[in-house]
Protein backbone atom coordinates (compact mmCIF):
# COMPACT_ATOMS: atom_id res chain seq x y z
CA UNK A 1 0.00 0.00 0.00
CA UNK A 2 1.16 3.73 -0.89
CA UNK A 3 1.12 6.15 1.90
CA UNK A 4 1.62 9.99 2.42
CA UNK A 5 1.01 9.95 6.06
CA UNK A 6 1.90 7.45 8.97
CA UNK A 7 0.85 7.82 13.06
CA UNK A 8 2.42 5.85 15.40
CA UNK A 9 1.49 4.79 18.88
CA UNK A 10 4.56 4.87 21.19
CA UNK A 11 4.80 2.26 24.49
CA UNK A 12 4.97 -0.92 22.37
CA UNK A 13 5.11 0.44 18.88
CA UNK A 14 8.52 2.84 19.55
CA UNK A 15 9.89 1.91 22.53
CA UNK A 16 9.99 -1.43 24.44
CA UNK A 17 7.31 -1.43 26.67
CA UNK A 18 8.13 -3.99 29.23
CA UNK A 19 11.37 -2.59 30.04
CA UNK A 20 10.20 0.56 30.23
CA UNK A 21 6.66 0.27 32.44
CA UNK A 22 7.41 -2.69 34.11
CA UNK A 23 10.63 -1.20 35.85
CA UNK A 24 8.72 2.23 36.60
CA UNK A 25 6.14 0.54 37.89
CA UNK A 26 7.44 -1.56 40.57
CA UNK A 27 9.42 1.52 41.74
CA UNK A 28 6.20 3.74 41.77
CA UNK A 29 4.24 0.80 43.54
CA UNK A 30 7.49 0.67 45.97
CA UNK A 31 7.11 4.54 46.71
CA UNK A 32 3.31 4.33 47.11
CA UNK A 33 3.16 1.38 49.62
CA UNK A 34 6.18 2.96 51.40
CA UNK A 35 4.45 6.26 51.87
CA UNK A 36 1.43 4.37 53.48
CA UNK A 37 3.20 2.22 55.51
CA UNK A 38 2.59 -1.00 53.65
CA UNK A 39 5.14 -2.83 52.67
CA UNK A 40 3.73 -6.08 53.49
CA UNK A 41 1.19 -5.90 50.45
CA UNK A 42 3.03 -7.60 47.56
CA UNK A 43 3.53 -5.40 44.74
CA UNK A 44 3.07 -8.58 42.51
CA UNK A 45 -0.52 -9.14 43.29
CA UNK A 46 -0.70 -5.37 41.91
CA UNK A 47 1.47 -6.03 38.96
CA UNK A 48 -0.85 -9.31 38.26
CA UNK A 49 -4.16 -7.14 38.38
CA UNK A 50 -2.33 -4.92 36.34
CA UNK A 51 -2.16 -7.66 33.22
CA UNK A 52 1.79 -8.19 34.21
CA UNK A 53 3.27 -11.79 34.52
CA UNK A 54 7.12 -11.99 35.39
CA UNK A 55 7.86 -8.85 33.93
CA UNK A 56 5.60 -9.19 30.71
CA UNK A 57 2.34 -7.18 30.14
CA UNK A 58 -0.74 -8.67 28.79
CA UNK A 59 -1.82 -6.33 25.83
CA UNK A 60 -5.44 -6.69 26.84
CA UNK A 61 -4.05 -5.76 30.69
CA UNK A 62 -4.81 -2.09 32.38
CA UNK A 63 -1.14 -1.34 32.41
CA UNK A 64 -1.23 -1.70 28.99
CA UNK A 65 -3.90 -0.20 27.17
CA UNK A 66 -5.96 1.56 30.50
CA UNK A 67 -5.45 5.12 32.07
CA UNK A 68 -4.35 6.27 35.52
CA UNK A 69 -7.92 6.69 36.32
CA UNK A 70 -8.73 2.63 35.63
CA UNK A 71 -4.86 1.35 37.64
CA UNK A 72 -6.05 3.54 40.30
CA UNK A 73 -9.57 1.63 40.73
CA UNK A 74 -7.55 -1.33 41.13
CA UNK A 75 -5.04 -0.62 43.21
CA UNK A 76 -7.69 1.24 45.88
CA UNK A 77 -9.54 -2.23 45.90
CA UNK A 78 -6.63 -4.17 46.80
CA UNK A 79 -5.76 -1.94 49.73
CA UNK A 80 -8.98 -2.49 50.88
CA UNK A 81 -8.37 -6.23 50.63
CA UNK A 82 -5.46 -5.44 52.92
CA UNK A 83 -7.26 -3.50 55.29
CA UNK A 84 -6.13 0.36 54.04
CA UNK A 85 -9.16 2.57 52.79
CA UNK A 86 -7.75 4.92 49.79
CA UNK A 87 -10.49 6.22 47.69
CA UNK A 88 -10.09 5.81 44.14
CA UNK A 89 -9.77 9.91 43.60
CA UNK A 90 -6.79 10.07 46.36
CA UNK A 91 -5.14 6.81 44.68
CA UNK A 92 -4.74 8.11 41.40
CA UNK A 93 -3.43 11.32 42.45
CA UNK A 94 -0.80 8.89 44.19
CA UNK A 95 -0.06 7.08 41.38
CA UNK A 96 0.17 9.82 38.85
CA UNK A 97 3.23 11.58 41.11
CA UNK A 98 4.52 8.70 42.10
CA UNK A 99 4.75 7.52 37.76
CA UNK A 100 5.93 11.04 37.28
CA UNK A 101 8.28 10.60 39.95
CA UNK A 102 9.78 6.72 38.82
CA UNK A 103 10.22 7.11 35.26
CA UNK A 104 14.30 7.39 35.38
CA UNK A 105 13.89 3.74 36.39
CA UNK A 106 12.49 2.41 32.82
CA UNK A 107 14.86 1.40 30.14
CA UNK A 108 14.22 3.21 26.99
CA UNK A 109 14.88 1.21 24.42
CA UNK A 110 13.01 0.82 21.00
CA UNK A 111 11.17 -2.18 19.72
CA UNK A 112 13.84 -3.07 17.29
CA UNK A 113 17.45 -2.37 16.47
CA UNK A 114 16.71 -0.80 13.48
CA UNK A 115 13.83 1.90 14.59
CA UNK A 116 15.40 4.85 13.79
CA UNK A 117 17.04 4.25 10.62
CA UNK A 118 13.64 3.09 9.21
CA UNK A 119 11.74 5.85 10.44
CA UNK A 120 14.79 8.52 9.40
CA UNK A 121 14.30 6.69 5.43
CA UNK A 122 10.67 7.31 5.73
CA UNK A 123 10.90 10.64 6.65
CA UNK A 124 13.11 10.94 3.58
CA UNK A 125 11.08 9.41 0.85
CA UNK A 126 8.48 12.26 1.77
CA UNK A 127 6.18 10.43 4.48
CA UNK A 128 4.89 12.68 6.80
CA UNK A 129 5.54 11.28 10.35
CA UNK A 130 3.18 11.56 13.67
CA UNK A 131 2.88 10.50 16.91
CA UNK A 132 -0.35 9.84 19.00
CA UNK A 133 -0.22 8.46 22.55
CA UNK A 134 -1.88 8.85 26.09
CA UNK A 135 1.24 9.28 28.10
CA UNK A 136 2.15 12.56 29.09
CA UNK A 137 4.18 15.13 27.24
CA UNK A 138 7.25 15.32 29.65
CA UNK A 139 7.52 11.74 29.82
CA UNK A 140 6.98 11.49 26.13
CA UNK A 141 9.72 13.94 25.23
CA UNK A 142 11.81 11.84 27.51
CA UNK A 143 11.36 8.43 25.93
CA UNK A 144 11.77 10.12 22.03
CA UNK A 145 14.67 12.39 22.81
CA UNK A 146 16.39 9.25 24.47
CA UNK A 147 16.06 6.95 21.32
CA UNK A 148 17.03 10.29 19.12
CA UNK A 149 14.09 10.22 17.04
CA UNK A 150 11.95 13.10 18.16
CA UNK A 151 12.84 15.43 15.21
CA UNK A 152 11.32 12.89 12.78
CA UNK A 153 8.14 13.74 13.92
CA UNK A 154 5.91 16.62 12.33
CA UNK A 155 3.30 15.76 15.07
CA UNK A 156 3.41 14.41 18.87
CA UNK A 157 -0.30 14.37 20.08
CA UNK A 158 -0.03 13.62 23.91
CA UNK A 159 -2.22 13.52 26.83
CA UNK A 160 -1.66 17.33 27.36
CA UNK A 161 -5.44 17.70 28.38
CA UNK A 162 -6.70 19.56 25.35
CA UNK A 163 -6.48 16.84 22.89
CA UNK A 164 -8.79 14.17 23.21
CA UNK A 165 -7.41 10.56 24.58
CA UNK A 166 -7.41 7.50 21.84
CA UNK A 167 -9.81 5.83 20.67
CA UNK A 168 -10.81 9.12 19.80
CA UNK A 169 -10.25 10.33 16.61
CA UNK A 170 -9.26 13.95 17.08
CA UNK A 171 -5.81 13.04 16.91
CA UNK A 172 -5.84 11.33 13.76
CA UNK A 173 -8.21 14.19 11.81
CA UNK A 174 -6.47 16.74 12.55
CA UNK A 175 -2.98 15.66 11.52
CA UNK A 176 -4.18 14.69 8.24
CA UNK A 177 -5.68 18.30 8.20
CA UNK A 178 -2.63 19.58 8.93
CA UNK A 179 -0.45 17.25 6.15
CA UNK A 180 -3.03 17.83 3.99
CA UNK A 181 -3.41 13.62 3.70
CA UNK A 182 -6.73 12.08 3.11
CA UNK A 183 -7.73 9.14 4.89
CA UNK A 184 -6.93 6.58 2.63
CA UNK A 185 -3.30 7.67 2.11
CA UNK A 186 -2.98 7.47 5.90
CA UNK A 187 -1.32 4.10 7.96
CA UNK A 188 -1.89 4.08 11.73
CA UNK A 189 0.79 1.48 13.12
CA UNK A 190 0.40 0.25 17.08
CA UNK A 191 0.11 -2.59 19.26
CA UNK A 192 -2.98 -2.95 20.94
CA UNK A 193 -6.69 -2.71 19.65
CA UNK A 194 -7.15 0.77 21.16
CA UNK A 195 -5.02 1.91 17.95
CA UNK A 196 -6.90 -0.36 16.23
CA UNK A 197 -10.28 1.20 17.36
CA UNK A 198 -8.89 4.68 16.54
CA UNK A 199 -7.48 4.05 13.29
CA UNK A 200 -11.15 2.49 12.56
CA UNK A 201 -12.64 5.52 13.79
CA UNK A 202 -10.75 8.12 11.82
CA UNK A 203 -11.04 6.10 8.79
CA UNK A 204 -8.00 4.73 8.21
CA UNK A 205 -6.08 1.65 7.75
CA UNK A 206 -4.07 -0.15 10.78
CA UNK A 207 -0.65 -2.01 10.46
CA UNK A 208 -0.63 -3.94 14.63
CA UNK A 209 3.00 -4.29 15.70
CA UNK A 210 2.94 -7.68 17.58
CA UNK A 211 6.16 -9.26 18.67
CA UNK A 212 4.40 -12.60 20.65
CA UNK A 213 2.16 -15.06 19.02
CA UNK A 214 -0.84 -14.14 21.77
CA UNK A 215 -0.46 -11.01 20.33
CA UNK A 216 -0.58 -11.31 16.89
CA UNK A 217 -3.54 -14.21 17.17
CA UNK A 218 -5.48 -10.90 19.00
CA UNK A 219 -4.58 -8.43 16.49
CA UNK A 220 -4.67 -10.25 13.49
CA UNK A 221 -8.54 -10.40 12.92
CA UNK A 222 -8.84 -6.57 13.54
CA UNK A 223 -5.78 -4.84 11.67
CA UNK A 224 -5.22 -4.84 7.90
CA UNK A 225 -1.81 -5.95 8.60
CA UNK A 226 0.64 -7.12 11.10
CA UNK A 227 4.05 -7.15 11.50
CA UNK A 228 6.42 -8.16 14.47
CA UNK A 229 8.72 -5.03 13.95
CA UNK A 230 9.05 -1.44 12.91
CA UNK A 231 11.58 -2.47 10.02
CA UNK A 232 8.70 -4.34 8.14
CA UNK A 233 7.31 -0.95 7.68
CA UNK A 234 9.68 -0.82 4.35
CA UNK A 235 8.08 -3.51 2.60
CA UNK A 236 4.45 -2.78 3.56
CA UNK A 237 4.54 0.53 2.44
CA UNK A 238 6.19 -0.11 -0.92
CA UNK A 239 3.30 -2.15 -2.03
CA UNK A 240 3.44 -5.30 -0.76
CA UNK A 241 -0.31 -6.11 0.20
CA UNK A 242 1.09 -8.80 3.30
CA UNK A 243 3.31 -8.30 5.70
Amino acid sequence: MKVDAIIFDKDGTLIDFDAFWVGVSVAALEDILAGLGRRDIPIEEILKAYGVYEGVTDIDGVLCKGTYAQMAEIFSQILARHGCSVSAEAAEALIVDAYNRSTDKGKILPTCPDLASTLESLKKSGVRLAVVTTDNPEITERCLCALGISDLFDRIYTDDGKTPKKPDPAAAIGFMELVGVPPERTLMVGDTMTDVTFARRAGISVCAVASSIKAREALLPHADAVISKISELAELTEGREEC
